[in-house]
């Protein structure tokens, strides 16, 4: 599994590159570019501990608040849905975001 982290700085936090350095030298995580700061992979729930308590003591007292998010390795698929739908005059407006779908109005 992949757990990515997170890392929210404020004026009163340590300086990022020096939080860069320490995280990537007390708990040996991945930078990664995109929505997430922080990645690191583990098969087993004591790797995931030990890895998680390397990242908390890495950033303990800089005063930056984290948060992580786990997600499988292999992705999953959902299926697209069309937008907008492909509809004819009068028919109703097929999509899942909505509960009964409305007519059209010619």
């Amino acid at each position: 599994m992949r757990t990515y982290v997170d890392l929210f700085f404020s004026s009163e936090s340590d300086a990022a590159l020096d939080v860069v350095s320490k995280v990537r030298e007390l708990a040996g995580v991945d930078f990664v570019s995109g929505p997430h700061d922080l990645l690191f992979s583990w098969q087993t729930v004591d790797e995931f501990r030990t890895m998680l308590e390397k990242v908390h003591r890495a950033l303990a007292g800089s005063g930056i608040v984290y948060r992580i998010e786990t997600v499988l390795d292999d992705a999953g698929y959902v299926d697209p849905v069309p937008w907008p739908p492909p509809t004819r005059p009068g028919e109703p407006i097929p999509h899942p975001g909505y509960g009964r779908p409305e007519r059209r109005r010619p």
